[in-house]
């Protein structure tokens, strides 16, 4: 009888400490993503502030002490991915600043270059497209990377499917906010404003441009409203991006 009660008892304490063990682990894995959650709300946040001044290259540290584990591996591979995105964004209107892209219709510097044949513009646009071009494949092998490296990276199965899900619906959901295609549109409008420069006469009035003939006007103004409303849908889309940011962090 009194090894029955002693074996009873090593079991009782077994599964008391089986479920004790249990709990912990559970305990653990929550206290875990808690963590992730306050470490990425911070460091998204340093992120989007740093974005804001596409000027300076991008410094993040993506480590953090206070995570470890599979969470860690995660949030590194996660913020190394945003980081990547916003770098190559803001090296892109870096280079756009270079090229002087933000002074396409001074009329001032139209009338100068008119001069020289246009040499300047049309180098602008040479290193516009160029930068152009070469934004979109570096948005292309981030993502593709991106997809690749999320496959094997050594992590729970079930936390590598969410993550692959997670960057498979941004991919998509992205493009309807993404502004890069309108910028695309207003680079053709501007070019299609540039090849009349070049195709017709027109004098310089203070900062406006004059042509000769009234259909030439309409065309002329017709191509600037649009730059205009694409400039107004794009804003639109930034302010509704940047709101959706901020509700998240």
């Amino acid at each position: 009888m009194r090894r029955f009660l002693i074996f009873v008892t090593v079991v009782v304490l077994c599964i008391g400490s089986f479920f004790f063990y249990q709990h912990t682990l559970k305990q653990r894995a929550i206290n875990n993503q808690q963590m992730f959650e306050v470490v990425m709300s911070e460091k998204m946040r340093e992120l989007y502030d740093q974005a804001q001044d596409w000027s300076t290259p991008v410094q993040l540290d993506i480590h953090d002490d206070r995570l470890a584990g599979d969470y860690k591996l995660m949030s590194e591979f996660l913020l190394s991915y945003w980081m990547q995105n916003v770098e190559a964004r803001n090296r892109y209107l870096r280079e756009l600043k270079a090229a002087n892209w933000d002074t396409f219709l001074d009329v001032v510097r139209l009338d100068q270059d008119r001069k020289q044949n246009y040499k300047d513009t049309e180098q602008m646009f040479v290193e516009v497209r160029k930068a152009s071009a070469e934004y979109e494949q570096a948005r292309q092998h981030i993502q593709a990377n991106a997809m690749q490296q999320a496959k094997s990276l050594a992590i729970h199965n079930e936390m590598r499917s969410s993550l692959q899900a997670k960057l498979e619906h941004n991919l998509k959901a992205d493009k309807a906010h993404d502004i890069f295609p309108i910028e695309q549109q207003i680079i053709e409008k501007a070019q299609a404003m540039f090849d009349m420069l070049k195709k017709y006469q027109w004098q310089r009035k203070d900062k406006m441009i004059l042509f000769r003939e009234t259909a030439q006007v309409k065309k002329f103004n017709a191509l600037y409203q649009d730059v205009l409303k694409l400039n107004t849908k794009m804003e639109k889309i930034k302010q509704n991006n940047a709101e959706a940011l901020e509700e998240e962090l």
